[in-house]
């Protein structure tokens, strides 16, 4: 594998992992302030990315990427504005809207981090099978309009 596509396929499955880190933390302060009706569909989606995040880590290490568990900006701004949501509004579920869209930007994420893997690759496999996964969670939930 060239320096070039190795250099590319690290950065595309840092930007996945970030953003799952990211959001993970959103999560967590959603869960804590969330009506109880849509709290079982935080807690769900939280785990799964908990989950996930641990797969894509182990995996990638024993490929010889090692990921950053920081995260970026973004999670703190996750849980900012869910903060002042709380503020206005209730997280009730009128909130998974704004749950489903922000798990439509995972699905994009987890598309660029398949493109840039090699259809034999073990995390090409693992990837696509979490994002068809994360395809049927954001399909469970309720409609809210």
């Amino acid at each position: 594998m060239s320096t070039t596509t190795n250099h590319t396929r690290h950065n595309c499955l840092q930007s996945l992992f970030d953003t799952l880190i990211d959001i993970s933390q959103g999560y967590e302060a959603m869960i804590e302030r969330a009506e109880p009706s849509v709290r079982a569909y935080l807690t769900d989606f939280s785990q799964q990315h908990d989950r996930d995040i641990r797969e894509i880590e182990r995996i990638a290490s024993e490929e010889g990427f090692e990921l950053d568990r920081s995260g970026t900006v973004m999670g703190d701004v996750h849980k900012t504005a869910v903060k002042l949501r709380d503020l206005f509004s209730d997280i009730d579920k009128g909130a998974l809207q704004a749950v489903a869209d922000g798990e439509e930007n995972v699905v994009k994420r987890y598309d660029d981090a398949i493109n840039s893997l090699s259809p034999e690759d073990t995390l090409h496999t693992i990837l696509t099978e979490q994002q068809n996964a994360l395809r049927s969670r954001i399909a469970t939930l309720p409609e809210t309009a």
